[in-house]
């Protein structure tokens, strides 16, 4: 009887008759109920999460919307607090205004490191020519919120020295700057093509433990780009690892 009345309850709770208790987050598709997030008051996560808000975006359709994607946020700043402890540096392919390797950049105190961020990215929106067909009408549609926004992030990363801007198509901009070593990659381009150009250049470039964010690995809708991530995780031996954020890790193992 009382595996009826869970049941009962959880479907209740589904559909919002029931109040669930102790909701520690509700926010971008993620309601997280009964765990400590304590990074949300987090002081130092909190100014890092304003600075990459506050880039000039216009996805939402209004200037600096506060999008509420601080789990997917906290989840980059610790895989770059890992980074930074390890040689090599960071790339972000899929930047548009900043927001999250702004985020990120403040997190870890970016100009205190011994590194460089190479920033690969249109900075115009999703290029049309490397759409797949099952792709395209959704993109196209979501190409509105990504304006050229190249001056404007040129100036976001004007205090990170370090910080180097590639504007042009993956993977044709990959073998122009000399990137060695990587210890931190975030891959977020909501194509697949691009995406998977990516992660087969920059696998053999990363130092063994470093962590790769899939920012759009496990949403609805982008069903290419994890079907072509799961491929290429499978023929380097590894797994991606789906979080509850939507998000995708993969971790380099040891030489």
């Amino acid at each position: 009887m009382s595996i009826f009345k869970n049941s009962i309850r959880s479907i209740l709770q589904t559909f919002g008759y029931l109040r669930v208790k102790h909701i520690s987050y509700n926010a971008d598709g993620l309601i997280v109920s009964g765990r400590n997030a304590q990074f949300l008051s987090d002081a130092r996560f909190q100014r890092a999460y304003r600075r990459g808000m506050n880039s000039g975006h216009l996805i939402g359709g209004e200037l600096g919307l506060d999008l509420h994607i601080e789990w997917r946020a906290a989840i980059c700043c610790w895989a770059a607090k890992h980074a930074s402890r390890l040689p090599g540096d960071f790339v972000e392919c899929g930047v548009n205004t900043g927001m999250m390797s702004l985020t990120v950049c403040e997190y870890v105190d970016f100009n205190s490191l011994n590194k460089s961020f190479y920033l690969f990215d249109t900075f115009k929106g999703i290029p049309e020519s490397q759409m797949l067909s099952t792709e395209r009408p959704d993109r196209i549609i979501s190409n509105s919120k990504y304006p050229d926004c190249y001056e404007l992030a040129q100036k976001n990363f004007s205090q990170f020295p370090r910080a180097n801007l590639v504007r042009g198509l993956v993977p044709e901009t990959l073998k122009t700057v000399p990137i060695e070593q990587v210890a931190y990659l975030s891959i977020d381009m909501n194509i697949a093509y691009p995406e998977r150009k990516a992660i087969e250049y920059f696998w053999p470039k990363l130092t063994p433990g470093a962590i790769v964010v899939l920012d759009d690995y496990g949403w609805t809708g982008y069903e290419e780009q994890k079907k072509t991530m799961d491929e290429f995780a499978q023929t380097v031996g590894v797994e991606v690892m789906l979080l509850p954020t939507g998000q995708g890790i993969l971790l380099k193992p040891p030489a």
